[in-house]
């Protein structure tokens, strides 16, 4: 469920990424030069064939691939750096990077953009790095709504007692 919910995510930047790629049917033009859409839709591409790849046969990142993984971990961009966690979770598979996958999504734990901050805390459960409960537990006061509703989903996932407030059982 949790994966699917990334994916969605996944999705999402996708649109976000290819929305001012030139189309022939577009009505409206972007003011996005063709060079920042190329290097956008390269990069989502890249994403893109990394992830069905790995879906289709979970195997260890090249060293190649798990520099770019960390690179967009550490990209500017909040939707890139979406993306890299989503990638960092199938470190799962990658006993070599398994553990740093887990201290950078940590890290991005505190990161200023909610999505980002929820996209760790459910890249932490792929990798199932309980030792990150503390740390996911203080998310359950975070000012944002999905921040909480996902710490405390995956908190509850992995047998952690955790209580619904008041505004989120409707009293």
């Amino acid at each position: 469920m949790m994966r699917m919910m990334v994916a969605c995510v996944v999705v999402a930047i996708a649109f976000v990424l290819v929305g001012c790629s030139q189309r022939q049917d577009a009505l409206v033009s972007c003011s996005t030069s063709v060079e920042t859409t190329t290097d956008e839709d390269a990069v989502l591409d890249w994403v893109e064939a990394l992830e069905t790849e790995l879906r289709q046969n979970p195997r260890p990142f090249t060293e190649e691939e798990w520099t770019k993984v960390k690179q967009l971990c550490e990209d500017t961009d909040p939707e890139r750096r979406i993306a890299g966690l989503y990638l960092l979770g199938f470190a799962y598979y990658d006993q070599q990077h398994r553990s740093e996958a887990s201290q950078i999504a940590k890290s991005l734990l505190n990161d200023p953009e909610p999505d980002v901050r929820a996209s760790a805390i459910l890249t932490l459960q792929d990798l199932d790095a309980r030792d990150a409960a503390p740390a996911i537990q203080q998310l359950l006061n975070d000012p944002d709504e999905h921040v909480r509703e996902d710490a405390r989903s995956v908190l509850q996932e992995w047998g952690y007692p955790v209580t619904q407030s008041s505004s989120e059982t409707g009293s």
